[in-house]
């Protein structure tokens, strides 16, 4: 053995029993196996003991151009996954935000367009404006919004947002309109409604004349509903909903037309005694006046019997019966126009003298709210407390009537006065001429008789 041989031994003697071999100039950790065992073998002070993502971090660095927890589903410029790259996304921290998402009414900018709740939410609400404050919308206009705007409900039952008494929980009155917004006009409201002579349907008058050839009823178009002149009208009067006409004539014949007026009446009854007037109808009965005897009679428009329905009694006036000569409440009381006053019928009982009144009153009307009229023979149209006969106030009109006339109110208020061949309309207020008509702007050259009867 040579002189240095003592030395290799020795230097042999200090290794380790084996080598590592796979240990590479990447390892970190000398002394540390490579391969992530659970432990920070790679010496990422990133990975811990739970970290099965072999060389990649638990968590992802924000926008430093790497995917460092290897995820694909957070890449380094989407760290909440939702699709959205960090420069479109307005908090890349929260994936229900994203101008890829539909925007909710949840309080949160879902689709990144700088609007919360906006219109373009998919689960808007759809709102109606109530302009009238009923508490109704109005079903013609809407919003989308996820909250109500100013003045907006979720309702849409108005049918008329410009009336606040016009609603689904309104009163419906006879006046022409749906008050209570359920598809039709003055249902019931007109029944018994007016009692009296009713005029001013949907805002046309009509008006009933005879002369030479015969007996007919104006509206917007004429027409002849009898060709025998003798049938002289005494009574032309509306059913309670307007949509009949009844009129009687001297005969004691009352007839009945349906809209549109053509050629032919067709006769419900006759009444057999004396000198039949002016009829009234209630509830689907035909009242009218025997001038002689100064009883009322009814006839039931369905069957056509006739019967007494209160007698004139103890009376010592007796009334007319002129085609306004009469009129009924929604009690079923008759009121008469006599030269002693007004006279009432009960049903089934006499006649009293509502009032005496020395004007000698001719005609007797009520306009929609059962408030009772009178016109006397010096051109004043008193109104009349129904049930002590007290005067309440008047009008003067002028000219005064000298002959036969007719008296109606209409749905303004206003009274309207027939003469013979004219008509006049009166203001309610002061008894001013509101309006004038001639009979021969209607039936030119024609001879004879023209009566305009109001109703």
């Amino acid at each position: 053995m040579s002189a240095r041989t003592p030395a290799i031994l020795l230097a042999a003697l200090l290794l380790p029993a084996c080598i590592d071999v796979s240990l590479t100039a990447t390892d970190k950790d000398e002394g540390e196996d490579p391969v992530e065992t659970g432990l920070d073998d790679l010496g990422d002070p990133a990975d811990t003991a739970a970290d099965t993502n072999d060389g990649c971090a638990d968590a992802e660095v924000p926008y430093d151009g790497v995917d460092n927890d290897c995820d694909t589903a957070t890449p380094d410029d989407d760290l909440d996954g939702d699709g959205a790259l960090f420069a479109d996304d307005c908090d890349d921290a929260d994936p229900a935000r994203s101008p890829l998402l539909d925007e909710l009414c949840d309080g949160v900018d879902n689709d990144c367009d700088g609007v919360v709740d906006g219109t373009n939410a998919v689960d808007t609400a759809r709102w109606y404006p109530d302009g009238d404050g009923d508490g109704f919308g109005d079903p013609t206009a809407w919003v989308d919004a996820c909250d109500a705007p100013f003045g907006h409900l979720s309702d849409a039952t108005d049918c008329d947002d410009a009336a606040v008494s016009v609603n689904p929980l309104g009163t419906e009155v006879c006046n022409g309109a749906d008050d209570d917004c359920d598809g039709a006009t003055d249902e019931d409201a007109c029944t018994l409604g007016y009692g009296g002579h009713r005029i001013d349907k949907a805002g046309d008058y009509y008006y009933a004349l005879y002369n030479d050839d015969g007996f007919g009823i104006l509206g917007s178009t004429d027409w002849f509903g009898s060709s025998d002149a003798s049938s002289t009208p005494e009574g032309v009067t509306w059913n309670e909903d307007q949509s009949l006409l009844y009129y009687n004539d001297l005969g004691g014949n009352v007839w009945v037309q349906a809209e549109p007026f053509d050629a032919t009446s067709t006769r419900v009854g006759t009444f057999a005694v004396g000198q039949v007037g002016g009829g009234v109808v209630f509830d689907g009965v035909f009242y009218t006046g025997d001038y002689a005897g100064g009883n009322i009679y009814a006839m039931d428009l369905s069957t056509g019997r006739t019967g007494l329905y209160a007698s004139l009694g103890g009376t010592a006036c007796k009334p007319y019966f002129g085609n306004s000569a009469m009129s009924i409440d929604t009690d079923g009381r008759v009121y008469a126009a006599s030269s002693c006053g007004i006279v009432v019928y009960e049903p089934g009982t006499d006649a009293v003298m509502l009032n005496s009144y020395s004007g000698l009153i001719s005609a007797v009307a009520m306009d929609a709210t059962q408030n009772l009229y009178g016109l006397d023979y010096y051109g004043n149209i008193v109104e009349f407390d129904k049930t002590t006969g007290a005067e309440l106030g008047h009008v003067t009109i002028s000219p005064t009537p000298s002959v036969t006339w007719t008296l109606a109110v209409d749905g303004n208020g206003d009274f309207v006065v027939n003469y013979w061949g004219e008509q006049y309309i009166f203001s309610g207020v002061d008894g001013s001429v509101v309006e004038r008509f001639d009979a021969s702007a209607y039936y030119p050259g024609s001879s004879g008789y023209y009566w305009y009867v109001t109703f």
